[in-house]
Formats: C-alpha cells, sequence, structure tokens
C-alpha cells in the first residue's frame, strides 16, 4: 500500500496542466458511492428456523424511494465517459485503423480486469457447489458479478464511439434529443403498449443518451467557450423539475434503484426518467467546476483521486466478491451468528461500522492481489480486420450482458459454461487476456 501510494504521489505531481481533473474526480467519488451504497444495502439475515433471508435496506429507510435520486450515481460515469472519449477521439477519427486499434484498446482496459474475476467464480462455484446449498451458491456469485452489465453497456458505447461522435459534429445537441426521444418512445412501447422485451432495448439509448451529452460539454471546452456554472445549474434545476414532474404524476417509478417488492424499476431496463437524473448531475458537475478544480489543485486531494483512479476497475469488480466471502464466512461459522441481528432494529444499525471496516480490508486484500490485472494490458497491435473486432465486442459484451443478466451459475449450482467461453473467446480475440509481465503506465489515448 505505502509503495502504491508513493507511485501514485509521483503520478499525480507530474499531472499535465491541461488534464481535465474534474472528470477524474467525479468518477473517484462515484465509485465510492456505489461501493458504499451497495455495502450499505445489503442485509443478511439468519433467521430462527434457519432460512437464509437476503434483504436490501432500502426496504425500511423512510422515503427510501426518494433516497435513491442521491445514490444512484451510475449516469456520472457515461456522462464523463463521453467526455474522455470525445478528447480521445478527436486524435483518431480520421483511418479506419487507428478507430479499430481505439476501440480494442478501451476494450481491453474494460474487459482485461474482468477475466480474473469470471475465472475465480467459475473456480469457486464448482467448489462450493457440493458443501452450500445450491441457492446461496447462486445467488452470491449472481450478486458478485451483477455489475458487469455496466461493463456490457459501456464496451458497446465505446464501439459506437467513432459514429456517435461523428454524429454530434454534424447535429451537435439534436443527436442527443434524438435518443433520448427515442428513449421515450421506447418507454411508451413499453408501459402503454405493453410490447414484450422493448424496454431493455433502452439500455443503448437511455445510457447513450447520457454518454453523448458528455460530448457537448467536451466540445465546449475544446472550442474554449467552457459550459458556465450557472448554465449548469439551470440545467440541473430544470431537469430536476422534470424529473420531480414526471414521477409525481406517476409516469415512472419514483425509485432510481431496484427495490425489493417494487412492481416496476427505472433501472432494469432503464427508462427516461434515468436520464433525466443524468442530467440533473451532468449539471451539478458543471456547475461546481471552479470549486471541484481549486480543490483538485491540492495535491493531497489529487493524490487520493489519482490512487483510487489507479484501481477503480479493480474496485468496481471485486468490491461484492468482498461482500459474499463475508457474508459466506458469517453464516457458515460460528453458528451464523454474526447474521442473527434482525435488519433495522436499533443493534443493526449500530454493528454497520464493523460490517464495513470487515469489507474495507477484505477488498483491499482483493484489490492488492488483482490490481495488476488492470495495470497490466497487452500492447500487441489491434486485430487486422474490421469484422474481427465487431465480434470481439460482441462476445465480450455479451458475456458479460449474459452473467448479470443469468449468472453464472444455474439454478442447480451449475456452471453456465457458455458464458466463460464467450468470455475467454472475445479476450483472446481483442487482446484483452491479462498479460503478465511487469506494470507499465497506462496510455492515455
Amino acid at each position: 500500500m505505502t509503495a502504491y501510494l508513493t507511485y501514485t504521489r509521483k503520478v499525480a505531481e507530474a499531472t499535465p496542466a491541461a488534464r481535465n481533473r474534474i472528470i477524474d474526480f467525479w468518477r473517484a467519488g462515484a465509485i465510492l458511492v456505489v461501493v458504499f451504497g451497495h455495502w450499505l444495502a445489503a442485509s443478511i439475515w439468519l433467521q430462527a428456523d434457519g432460512e437464509i433471508a437476503l434483504l436490501n435496506s432500502l426496504q425500511w429507510i423512510p422515503y427510501a424511494a426518494w433516497v435513491t435520486w442521491i445514490v444512484q450515481v451510475m449516469p456520472i460515469f457515461f456522462f464523463v465517459g463521453g467526455y474522455a472519449n470525445a478528447r480521445a477521439l478527436r486524435r483518431v477519427e480520421e483511418g479506419e485503423q487507428l478507430r479499430r486499434a481505439w476501440i480494442t484498446t478501451r476494450v481491453r482496459r474494460l474487459y482485461t480486469p474482468v477475466i480474473p474475476l469470471l475465472v475465480v467464480w467459475t473456480v469457486l462455484i464448482v467448489i462450493m457447489r457440493p458443501f452450500i446449498p445450491a441457492d446461496v451458491v447462486r445467488a452470491g456469485s449472481m450478486a458478485a458479478t451483477v455489475p458487469l452489465w455496466f461493463i456490457s453497456v459501456y464496451i458497446g458505447l465505446v464501439a459506437l464511439a467513432p459514429l456517435t461522435h461523428r454524429w454530434w459534429r454534424r447535429a451537435g445537441l439534436g443527436s442527443v434529443a434524438a435518443i433520448a426521444g427515442t428513449a421515450i418512445a421506447v418507454d411508451i412501447a413499453r408501459f402503454v403498449f405493453e410490447v414484450p422485451g422493448i424496454g431493455w432495448v433502452n439500455f443503448l439509448f437511455v445510457w447513450g443518451a447520457v454518454h453523448q451529452l458528455g460530448y457537448w460539454w467536451a466540445s465546449r471546452d475544446a472550442a474554449g467557450h467552457p459550459i458556465s456554472p450557472a448554465t449548469g445549474w439551470a440545467i440541473s434545476g430544470t431537469a430536476l423539475t422534470a424529473l420531480t414532474a414526471v414521477t409525481w404524476i406517476g409516469w415512472y417509478p419514483v425509485a432510481m434503484l431496484g427495490i425489493p417488492g417494487a412492481e416496476l424499476t427505472n433501472m432494469t431496463p432503464p427508462t427516461f426518467a434515468i436520464f433525466l437524473l443524468g442530467v440533473v448531475q451532468a449539471g451539478v458537475i458543471l456547475g461546481t467546476q471552479p470549486a471541484v478544480a481549486r480543490a483538485t489543485q491540492r495535491l493531497g486531494t489529487w493524490n487520493a483521486v489519482v490512487a483510487i483512479s489507479g484501481v477503480i476497475m479493480t474496485v468496481y469488480l471485486w468490491h461484492l466478491t468482498a461482500m459474499t466471502i463475508v457474508a459466506s464466512i458469517g453464516l457458515f461459522t460460528f453458528g451464523g451468528v454474526a447474521f442473527k441481528i434482525e435488519p433495522g432494529t436499533l443493534a443493526w444499525f449500530l454493528t454497520r461500522p464493523i460490517w464495513i471496516a470487515v469489507l474495507l480490508a477484505v477488498t483491499g486484500v482483493l484489490v492488492a492481489i488483482f490490481a495488476r490485472f488492470e495495470w497490466r494490458i497487452s500492447d500487441k497491435p489491434a486485430p487486422a480486420r474490421r469484422r474481427w473486432v465487431t465480434l470481439g465486442v460482441l462476445l465480450t459484451a455479451g458475456s458479460a450482458a449474459a452473467v448479470s443478466y443469468f449468472g453464472l451459475a444455474t439454478e442447480d449450482a451449475a456452471i453456465n459454461w457458455i458464458i466463460p467461453a464467450a468470455a475467454i473467446s472475445g479476450a483472446l480475440l481483442m487482446g484483452a487476456m491479462p498479460r503478465l509481465g511487469k506494470r507499465r503506465k497506462k496510455s492515455e489515448v
């Protein structure tokens, strides 16, 4: 840990003046909200009759649906991701070979850390199946791998980015309106006309619209006409008013996260309400630019951001595995005494600091073991043909989507072997298998 912090301090001190530190700050902050939000939402209860209840804290928090407007921060990743991709694409848009290489590099960064997670969980499921109830094995593996939905969607947006950015340069904010309008049309087909399965395509349109909005921010900065904080706050306030209206009158559910027992959700699949929340958050990011810029000029703050950013994918991918490990040990040792406290009681709340401290320690160990796979990205040439890149994108994104939806384990805790097979095939094709050797500095492309 000390060596890593020493390294990140050197990186922080050497950061180019031209780097937009705001996007790194918000990514780092958002990942902390995601991690602590997941840990605090988990409520595991070993009941007197021996039944294991896997509950969600949002079920008893007062006004929980409104609380989700604060803790649902996934739009931030897509908004700042759009900004970062737009900055990079200006250097590679000319030439099919450059675009192919850019997509390949981005996919490698996203997917290389995924392979160790899938391998480890495949082995764990095989080992645990004879000794642990199948439903517990499936629930644990599902909880640990469900965050891969983000990897799937983001790989898709990266693959489309050369096209969507070119569209942005022609149509500007009209492209955002077109994508958002399509998301509304999908919602109408889903909720009004009850078209089966149509809502799932909004994983592309809702998150794509937020990502496209990031192009606007980047283009204004590149043109030397940055968006003013006043404009950012006006955007946020307008979007918040619209979001309040469409949820208050019942067009969309209030909750921005799935709450057990709720008939509808804004997240799986996402709705236009999530896009509005993304606009609210985008406005906040734009409105706070001067304050965040000043804060990140302080070496201590910036060093913390750099340290988190250096392991951000590892933390995202493994923090729920840490929770599964802690839960499994707690449930199946010492009679499960660690989880006999009824969730929502005073005793339960008083033990949350212990729960978080243990999870931080276990996550720290996992990050120390697996962060090397986030740093050791292959630098071999991209696939020679566009069709191989397309196939690689389909396999990596498809396997990530499949594992988050269907799970790596079946109902009887057998392995869904097609998922790891597709994941490994896609990783091999894209050069996204973990590379052995010395750590290299991440590319800035």
